[in-house]
């Protein structure tokens, strides 16, 4: 049987795909990251995703919205402040499809994941998954459930060991071409593309990590300071009562550990808190850029409103919110005798009331 016309223009393509994911899986086979490596990929994958289908946010938003932190919103004004709430949703929604879709995503996912099956026999799974998300937008489909339906169809068909969300979304950019002689190759090359991009953040990640654990040589033979990292690494971010919990140490140890490493520069705090602290590596510290900061009390500021005055100056001092020193002038004496008088009159009528009814 002779090649069509799509599988001769997609040989170059499909060639690249095929080598740039296989030398991603085996970097990604029991890798001591992986936890690590997966958090970051899913978020830059679902920026993506919801990027191309027109709302731009920042992945570490989504990452302290992930992480039941209180993120940073920032615009000019009330429109441009929903805007980016808006697309923090986009990108949740997305997020969701990729790792852990509802029972109604769940079901729309079987059907996409049914359709790359069946394309996936004659053509091999990285052509076939091309030509059945091509056939799946032409038949009104949509890309949500397709793209998390290809994270589990890289594992089923062995192209992937780990769920990792490569969904191939600039593909799906403004000025794409359509057609499928064009598009299955851009499809492949995109892939390509994002699998060598991943292979080189996960190279950039285990260089810094290797320079972390360095630094913590020359501890004491019983010292548990180069687990404690290998742990703070494993996990996207981290809380002392966590490490404490898998290094089998007191709380004070697990700190102790934290404080050490955040002193060498090896770890990043990123609540800006005092308490119930969230710690990570050096790799994410713009998660903590993204997180905003609690809101504190003034030095000198008691419970209350503040006045008015002291909220133009914007400073509050013990002084201002005193009471004045003057005291009030008094009050004059309230008079009750005409009270108690129309109290005794209704009474007597009540009285003369009850004697003409009895």
């Amino acid at each position: 049987m002779l090649p069509t016309p799509v599988q001769t223009s997609s040989t170059i393509p499909l060639t690249r795909a095929a080598l740039a994911i296989g030398r991603l899986d085996q970097r990604l086979q029991n890798h001591p990251l992986r936890s690590a490596i997966l958090f970051r990929e899913r978020l830059e994958a679902a920026r993506a995703c919801a990027a191309v289908d027109g709302h731009l946010i920042d992945p570490w938003h989504l990452a302290a919205d992930l992480e039941g932190l209180k993120p940073r919103i920032i615009g000019e004004n009330a429109y441009e402040r929903g805007s980016v709430i808006d697309a923090a949703k986009m990108a949740f929604d997305q997020y969701l499809w990729l790792t852990r879709p509802t029972r109604e995503q769940a079901t729309r996912l079987e059907n996409a994941l049914a359709a790359l099956h069946e394309a996936a026999t004659p053509s091999g799974p990285l052509l076939g998954a091309a030509q059945a998300f091509h056939r799946w937008i032409d038949a009104g489909g949509d890309r949500s459930s397709m793209r998390g339906a290809l994270v589990r169809f890289w594992q089923e068909s062995g192209v992937l060991q780990c769920p990792l969300p490569l969904v191939a979304a600039r593909a799906f950019a403004g000025e794409a071409p359509w057609k499928p002689d064009r598009w299955i190759p851009l499809f492949l090359s995109c892939l390509a593309d994002e699998a060598e991009v991943i292979e080189r953040r996960t190279i950039a990640l285990e260089q810094a990590w290797r320079v972390a654990r360095a630094q913590t040589r020359g501890q004491r033979r019983t010292s548990r300071a180069r687990t404690a990292l290998d742990l703070i690494a494993a996990f996207p971010v981290i809380s002392a009562s966590r490490l404490s919990a898998l290094l089998s140490v007191s709380l004070k140890a697990a700190y102790l550990y934290l404080e050490r490493f955040l002193a060498d520069g090896l770890v990043v705090e990123v609540t800006h808190r005092s308490a119930r602290r969230l710690f990570a590596l050096t790799g994410l510290e713009p998660l903590r850029e993204a997180v905003t900061p609690p809101r504190r009390p003034l030095p000198g500021r008691k419970r209350g409103r503040p006045r008015c005055e002291a909220v133009e100056a914007g400073a509050f001092s013990v002084v201002d919110l005193a009471p004045p020193s003057d005291p009030s002038p008094s009050l004059e004496p309230i008079d009750y005798a005409a009270l108690e008088e129309a109290l005794a009159a209704a009474d007597a009528a009540i009285a003369r009331f009850r004697k003409v009814i009895e």
